[in-house]
């Protein structure tokens, strides 16, 4: 009889698609280090379309579940941050979600033109700049994840009933599993 595969928790799906992300990161990074546009386009934009999945099943799912259930926390719940300390984690993540998103659209755009036009000086400066962009989203990124990691993700198992969390899970994990239909069969980072 073949084993059934254990479901992983939402803290288990999420941190794993951090590492997932970490990885892609780096392959973009690659790309922009030989300054070959096509892949460095190619790169950013399915690390784009990987973090707009993660931000997806964050927004939608976890932190909606987090703070239906902050309110009420009461002094019977042990181990749990004040609930206003988790809710200015969740406003400052969304934050921070919002600034990737239109860092990684500029980014994507910049690229995009360079991509229909030859090399130039002028383009050079232009992937210097998005390669800049990337780093400061790389740097916002690891503190950002620190935060999940530390506070956040640990919350649904403190919050939630045992169903509850399956629940969440199913929902995060069915939009990491989403990915845009322009990357069927790609192997972009892999």
């Amino acid at each position: 009889m073949p084993s059934r595969k254990k479901s992983q928790s939402a803290d288990e799906l999420l941190g794993n698609d951090h590492a997932t992300l970490d990885k892609l990161l780096k392959g973009l990074f690659a790309a922009l280090d030989k300054a070959e546009i096509p892949a460095v386009f190619e790169h950013l934009d399915f690390f784009w379309a990987r973090l707009a999945m993660h931000i997806r099943a964050e927004n939608l799912h976890l932190f909606p579940a987090i703070l239906s259930r902050l309110e009420d926390t009461g002094p019977h719940l042990k181990d749990l941050p004040p609930p206003a300390e988790a809710l200015e984690a969740i406003a400052q993540l969304q934050a921070d979600h919002d600034f990737f998103m239109h860092e990684l659209a500029a980014a994507i755009k910049a690229v995009r033109r360079l991509k229909n036009t030859g090399h130039s000086e002028r383009e050079r400066h232009t992937l210097d700049e998005v390669a800049a962009s990337i780093t400061a989203i790389s740097k916002r990124l690891e503190s950002h994840n620190r935060i999940e990691e530390k506070l956040v993700y640990g919350l649904p198992a403190k919050l939630l009933t045992p169903s509850e969390q399956r629940t969440l899970a199913a929902g995060i994990e069915r939009e990491l599993q989403n990915l845009p239909p322009r990357f069927n069969g790609a192997q972009v980072g892999a």
